[in-house]
């Protein structure tokens, strides 16, 4: 028992740093009824529409399918994976995912975002003790300010940038350690680890730990020739850590050329992002919610206690006054980083972001609980009354004038500034009060205090946002699992399954199967592009095939597809799992029912042509067409046949009846605009056409008929399809219906309505399917494949043909004919495709990441440099 007491007395201040956020959390996951602990679950927007799909890739990359590593066709058509690990996926942590299989994954979910939460208040509190800047009970104190910082609690729906939390402090101790010492070889090692974790989170890292450096060596300042050793050894060891990370950096940064690196911004604006004074309003309790993630000012609430003492340690006569105006300088950019346009860009790396603005604020606030804690670390001392009164009269400011805002600010109420208020003056009554005899009980009230306002600021934070039910998350990932597992059995080979039911546009890449949808920050440009050319939703970071055609199904290979049953046709003990449908797909009347499951249907595309066939030369120039999918597919085909540019597959066809409800009427649809006649009244336009053939029919929308401006409707349901577009999608609404009255119903959402690109379409299926036959005759026929290896044979019957595939383009696909190396060249702006002679022959594509080999070299020779001198020291002593 003295042994346990010892220990505790030695260690307490790293035990709660760490198991104080854990457990702080865990009880509001638990208050929250987050699953396992009830209905509940910690999925709510990218988490739940994206990094959960990731976890279930790692799984199953790591336990069954190593070579998704370098590339997986789960990534939409095909994409190479190396840049998504890097950014996604290399989190240590990650591995506890390991032991969370099926639904249960959203309880490992939780475990890992505490973990990150203890172990960042962790590794905060060994750099206060290893550096001496605080002891005993305030260790905790200052280190669950940081791990509970406001940046913290925002973020921790994205869970890959919290490593960054957990690093930083380890960074910055080594850093100190290598100034002070010349020597160790932490910093180097905690960089190059955080350069592999995730490049976006350690690139604004590098950049802050440039001024942290110039704040250093302006502070420690004593002669010319220590300051150039210095820089020579920072600048020495920092090449060091990117060298160690090279054998992913690079082949990553090729990655990014081709996906975020095609929308850096060109033009850049001076200008301010808004009124600098209102982020204030960020430094009070509860200070996020829904309104804030696509655009918001920057997070960064760390407690009163904090800036408070942050704001002291700038009159703190201890340090010296070249390191006081260093530290204002080095606060002021950071604090004109985050509303000053061109420093904002330049810490995101010269591109807006996507949601989720000023993702680079936590570093403002590591910086002022960092200087915090070293203004406080005299703890028989206290703040003098005018310093007390100072930090009064600025915390009421900031209550003052998030007050006059309130209106304006979603997140702000009477609530939470009264609560923001008692805890800033219970704060400074503490600091308020001589700790002679009473220090220790002071800084222990300190603590109790800090963690009851950062408790405070998580629930009034993360009340804001509502999360997935369980359910919401496993039923359809239960439906999902079963079909993905019933075509596998039906159909070994390779193959393309589309969906007209999802959860997430990452459902292939979570299960296993090629679906054609994906999301992700780093999808390749070239990719969105031909989704928008074919009439398929997409966006710099998306792309859904859920507006597939009977061409384009076949095309690309979409074999199976995904049909959920409506309610009605479930039993009723199942009936609470109830599919949403994404898309029309009343082509699937063409298809072959081949399975039926509980939930769902599973249909056979009998006019699929695999992933590569023979094309004519007019494939090299087709030239590209945005919003005008029926064209684009149309030469497509007849590009592939050769007999491009003859051949009509579309035919425009008419509406029989037109009836305009409350706005203005047109006898040309196309293109025109129409206005809402009284403004306060419902406007609706009711298309209605009686198909005079079997064939299938489309109607292509634009811009202006996306479910901003719109609600469409079929018969007396909405109107299946996916709502979000910037291109003209093309939707399937009829087939086999001969004789029945189809009705389109669209009702306004606005004041006014574009009909851009509003045509139906009728294709001409006999003809299509004749062409399809011909496509599939001369496939290529896959003996063996993976997702890094496919080889097969084809059969080449005359001349001037090419073969072409759906694989995207890529440098790491190498290309064998007959065992020998041929060149690869783009057709289409996208596709893979090699020319052939006439003949048989066997053709076998490979795939190894680009420029993978010099960064494995690179990272070799890096970890060579750093150890060569001490064992050069070694070998001259013994000699």
């Amino acid at each position: 028992m003295q042994k346990v007491r010892s220990y505790f007395k030695e260690h307490y201040p790293l035990l709660l740093s760490f198991w104080g956020p854990l457990l702080l959390m865990l009880c509001y996951f638990i208050f929250r009824k987050m699953y396992p602990f009830g209905t509940s679950s910690i999925l709510t927007v990218d988490m739940g529409q994206q990094y959960v799909d990731f976890f279930q890739f790692f799984r199953r990359t790591l336990l069954t399918d190593p070579s998704n590593f370098f590339y997986s066709f789960s990534k939409a058509i095909g994409g190479e994976m190396l840049g998504e690990w890097a950014y996604y996926l290399c989190s240590p942590f990650n591995l506890l995912i390991l032991l969370f299989p099926g639904k249960s994954i959203m309880a490992g979910i939780i475990v890992i975002t505490l973990c990150k939460y203890a172990c960042a208040g962790y590794c905060f509190g060994r750099l206060l003790l290893k550096r001496k800047i605080q002891t005993g009970i305030l260790v905790p104190t200052f280190s669950t300010a940081y791990a509970f910082m406001g940046w913290a609690v925002a973020n921790q729906l994205n869970l890959l940038w919290l490593d960054v939390l957990v690093f930083l402090p380890l960074i910055i101790l080594g850093l100190l350690d290598l100034m002070d010492t010349n020597r160790g070889y932490a910093y180097t090692f905690w960089l190059a680890a955080l350069l592999f974790i995730n490049y976006y989170m350690a690139y604004m890292v590098c950049l802050f730990l440039i001024l942290f450096f110039a704040w250093y060596a302006l502070t420690s300042f004593t002669d010319v020739k220590k300051l150039g050793k210095q820089v020579g050894l920072f600048v020495h060891r920092s090449l060091l850590a990117a060298g160690l990370a090279t054998f992913l950096l690079i082949p990553t940064f090729i990655s990014l050329k081709a996906s975020k690196g095609q929308y850096t911004t060109q033009t850049i604006h001076f200008k301010w992002e808004y009124f600098p004074p209102k982020m204030l309003t960020k430094l009070v309790l509860g200070a996020f919610d829904f309104k804030q993630m696509p655009s918001g000012y920057p997070n960064i609430f760390v407690g009163s206690l904090v800036l408070f003492a942050f704001l002291l340690f700038f009159f703190n006569r201890r340090f010296k006054l070249s390191s006081r105006l260093a530290a204002l300088a080095l606060t002021g950019f950071l604090l004109v980083s985050m509303c000053f346009e061109p420093l904002d860009l330049m810490w995101h790396g010269f591109q807006f972001p996507v949601w989720y603005p000023y993702r680079f604020s936590f570093l403002l606030s590591f910086w002022m609980v960092f200087l915090a804690a070293q203004a406080f670390n005299s703890p028989t001392s206290s703040p003098k009354w005018w310093q007390i009164w100072g930090c009064f009269f600025i915390e009421a400011g900031i209550l003052g004038y998030s007050y006059t805002v309130m209106k304006k600010v979603s997140y702000l109420n009477r609530t939470v500034l009264i609560f923001s208020a008692l805890f800033a003056v219970a704060t400074l009554l503490l600091l308020s009060i001589k700790p002679t005899k009473t220090k220790n009980l002071r800084n222990l009230c300190l603590y109790l205090l800090v963690l009851g306002e950062l408790v405070a600021n998580v629930c009034f934070s993360l009340n804001n946002i509502s999360y997935l039910t369980a359910k919401e998350y496993s039923n359809p990932s239960q439906a999902l699992t079963q079909d993905a597992q019933s075509v596998h059995k039906l159909d070994n080979s390779f193959y393309r399954t589309g969906q007209t039911y999802s959860r997430t546009r990452n459902d292939g890449l979570a299960l296993n199967f090629n679906s054609g949808s994906y999301f992700s920050s780093a999808l390749e440009k070239a990719i969105p592009d031909f989704y928008g050319q074919i009439g398929n939703p997409d966006g710099d970071n998306y792309v859904s095939y859920s507006n597939g055609t009977l061409i384009s199904d076949s095309l690309l290979d979409m074999k199976y597809f995904f049909n959920q049953k409506d309610s009605s046709e479930l039993e009723h003990k199942s009936a609470d799992l109830n599919l949403a449908a994404l898309t029309e797909k009343q082509d699937l009347n063409l298809y072959r029912l081949v399975k039926d499951n509980v939930y769902s249907r599973i249909y056979q595309n009998p006019y699929a042509s695999g992933i590569g066939y023979l094309a004519g030369p007019s494939l090299k120039s087709l030239p590209s067409l945005y919003d005008d999918p029926v064209t684009y597919q149309t030469n497509w085909l007849n590009a592939v046949t050769n007999t491009w540019p003859t051949t009509k597959y579309f035919t425009a066809k008419n509406f029989n009846e037109v009836v305009f409800q409350n706005t203005s009427q047109t006898i040309n649809l196309t293109g025109a605009t129409l206005k809402r006649k009284k403004a306060n009244a419902d406007a609706q336009v009711i298309f209605k056409f009686v198909p005079q053939t079997n064939n299938s029919y489309y109607l292509t929308l634009g811009t202006g008929l996306n479910g901003d401006n719109v609600s469409l409707f079929i018969g007396n349901r909405p109107l299946s399809y996916y709502s979000t577009f910037r291109h003209t999608t093309i939707v399937n609404i009829a087939n086999h219906a001969k004789g029945q009255e189809i009705v389109i119903t669209a009702r306004f959402k606005k004041q006014t309505l574009s009909l851009n690109n509003f045509v139906l379409y009728e294709l001409n299926n006999p003809l299509v399917i004749s062409k399809l036959k011909q496509v599939q005759a001369h496939s290529w026929q896959l003996k063996q494949f993976n997702n890094r290896k496919l080889s097969g044979t084809i059969t080449v019957p005359n001349k001037n043909q090419l073969f072409t595939t759906t694989i995207p383009y890529s440098q790491g696909w190498q290309a064998k004919v007959d065992g020998k190396a041929v060149k690869t060249f783009k057709v289409q702006g996208i596709f893979l495709a090699l020319n052939l002679p006439k003949g048989k022959h066997t053709v076998s594509l490979s795939y190894w990441p680009p420029y993978f080999n010099l960064g494995l070299a690179l990272s070799i020779l890096s970890l060579i440099l750093i150890f060569i001198p001490t064992l050069l020291k070694r070998f001259l002593k013994q000699n």
